[in-house]
């Protein structure tokens, strides 16, 4: 059960601060996008909440994190990089569908956020990745048109082919945006380790 400095257990704090606040448990729930039985189990001091869900429950709140838990600056540091690297990744699915155009946004968020520096890996990671895509999405297009017009005699023909390999290619665009997303949530380390850094 994890305490703060005070001797609250920090389940008991977030209900008195839920309570304080007129909200209902499936209200919190609804605002923070957490889900109930996540909250429920903070609450009985079930489970000790990950960085990034104390992090939004305490935004929620309109709380600092530190009200909720005394942390030193390289946590909260840490919490912020984390915090900024999906908002640069889940970026990209505003222009998911659109090869090289989908570059635009995550760019320049990545630009904008002074929490994550030019140097990321992970960040460099989540941009290369959408170039890759891009690049594969635009050279599968121009092969499928170019052997439907050798095979068939009429590149028009092959545009279902091609509509399908673009269909899956944006599916596979928005599966590996929402695993990453996930990855950065588990803190797993091997986010993208298939994709190489090219920034």
């Amino acid at each position: 059960m994890q305490v703060d400095k005070s001797g609250i257990v920090l389940g008991e704090k977030i209900s008195a601060i839920r309570k304080s606040k007129g909200l209902s448990q499936e209200a919190l729930a609804e605002k923070s996008n957490v889900s109930l039985s996540t909250i429920q189990r903070i609450e009985k001091g079930i489970v000790n909440p990950r960085p990034f869900t104390l992090k939004t429950l305490a935004d929620t709140l309109e709380l600092n994190l530190s009200e909720l838990i005394p942390i030193d600056s390289e946590t909260q540091h840490t919490i912020t990089k984390k915090s900024s690297l999906k908002r640069i990744n889940l970026s990209a699915i505003v222009f998911a569908f659109i090869p090289l155009i989908n570059l635009i946004v995550p760019s320049i968020v990545w630009r904008m956020d002074k929490n994550v520096n030019s140097g990321n890996a992970i960040a460099g990671k989540i941009i290369s990745f959408q170039l890759l895509w891009s690049i594969l999405t635009i050279v599968m297009i121009i092969l499928s048109l170019s052997l439907s017009n050798l095979i068939i005699g009429n590149a028009g023909d092959g545009l279902y082919v091609v509509m399908i390999i673009y269909t899956l290619s944006i599916f596979f665009n928005i599966f590996t945006i929402a695993r990453t997303s996930s990855q950065l949530n588990r803190d797993n380390k091997n986010i993208l380790s298939f994709v190489p850094n090219l920034f």
